[in-house]
């Protein structure tokens, strides 16, 4: 009898436990999922924006079927950051769940307010993860955040919220998660590069009409926090061939206006040197890589000293080129002094303390660019012949 009473009472314990523990529980069908969110400012208040996705147009049916991407944007506004998303979840129906978060964009003018209360957020709340994709932008955010992908597919396949497969093609800007954003600020002299977002009218279509797809077309650079300042990737050409995460990138031989050459590079590697001088930094730039032909437009630089000479010229050029645009705008796109901070403290903390400028006109003393070119795309082509440097 004592048997039956025990069991009687685990089930029963167990039966509550169960139940107990049920009310902590939410179906999935009862809560909204944020995919993207994003942070304006005007007129003295945040804007702040979520993006839902539906379901379905993200996962396979058992049909093997897509359901088309249906996009909802929510838009609150506040005194803070985080009053502008409790606005937002007056209207919400249902709770919002951030834990699949996968992308953040901000707006130049909210940037220029101050990061760090924004990251700060992220980094205080249970459910949002320190992995996001972030984004600047000077667009308008909710014209970004309704951006689709090709084939009626879900904006989880573009690229706010999957950069790096073009990357990899096509490097360009390195994009940042969080939590390297948060890391990177935190670091005495460092500039952080945060690509930008905008939208391309013009290069697709379907059916005649102009599809609307995202591209980067900048960066934003911050120091410690501070917004240091914008520039278009027109003028970043060279930033490519120094940041380490460079997969792939392409560069026209003489020039992008005159090219007789295409040559690809892939994974360049850059090393940088400081020459002391009474106190004054000198830098050196050092790049090395493997690269080959894609495109011949004229009959010309037949040996391939020829056309190796001419592509490091092309490369030290837009390095160069990016440093003087960067410098103008008071922007140490290559780090210099975070290089210092770490290699050579004692005296970045004379130069940081006194104020000095280490971007001046002559603090790159030299670039020095060593390029193998290891076929030319086509083995039909004899005409390119190797000789010894």
């Amino acid at each position: 009898m004592r048997r039956y009473i025990l069991i009687a009472t685990v089930f029963a314990a167990t039966a509550l436990l169960i139940v107990s523990c049920d009310t902590d529980t939410k179906d999935i069908e009862k809560l909204n999922y944020a995919t993207a969110i994003g942070i304006d400012f005007k007129e003295g208040k945040f804007i702040g924006y979520v993006q839902f996705v539906n379901l379905p147009s993200i996962a396979k049916q058992a049909d093997g079927k897509k359901e088309p991407a249906k996009i909802w944007i929510g838009k609150g506004t506040g005194e803070t950051f985080e009053e502008s998303f409790f606005d937002i979840y007056r209207t919400s129906q249902e709770r919002i769940y951030w834990g699949h978060l996968t992308a953040i964009i901000i707006h130049e003018s909210a940037i220029k307010q101050g990061i760090d209360s924004i990251y700060d957020s992220f980094s205080r709340y249970y459910e949002f993860r320190l992995t996001p994709w972030v984004f600047g932008t000077r667009s308008s955010i909710e014209d970004i955040l309704n951006a689709r992908g090709f084939y009626e597919q879900s904006p989880l396949s573009t690229v706010l919220q999957d950069p790096e497969g073009i990357y990899t093609q096509s490097s360009q800007i390195h994009s940042i998660r969080l939590h390297r954003l948060m890391s990177q600020v935190n670091e005495p002299g460092y500039t952080t590069a945060i690509p930008t977002l905008s939208i391309n009218r013009e290069t697709w279509r379907s059916n005649g009409k102009t599809e609307p797809k995202l591209m980067i077309d900048g960066a934003i650079f911050l120091e410690n926090e501070r917004y240091t300042g914008y520039m278009p990737i027109k003028q970043l050409q060279g930033l490519r061939w120094i940041q380490p995460q460079t997969v792939r990138a392409a560069v026209e031989v003489p020039t992008a206006k005159k090219p007789i050459v295409a040559i690809v590079i892939d994974k360049p590697k850059a090393h940088i040197t400081m020459r002391s001088d009474s106190e004054k930094p000198r830098f050196e730039i050092q790049l090395k890589a493997q690269g080959y032909m894609t495109n011949r437009a004229k009959n010309q630089m037949l040996q391939l000293h020829e056309l190796e000479k001419a592509t490091e010229e092309a490369i030290a050029k837009q390095i160069q080129e990016t440093y003087e645009n960067a410098r103008t705008k008071g922007i140490d796109i290559y780090n210099f002094e975070y290089f210092m901070f770490r290699h050579h403290n004692w005296l970045w903390k004379k130069i940081h303390y006194s104020d000095k400028k280490l971007i001046a006109k002559d603090t790159i003393q030299d670039i020095s660019v060593r390029l193998k070119v290891k076929h030319t795309g086509s083995e039909k082509n004899t005409r390119v012949q190797q000789e010894e440097r």
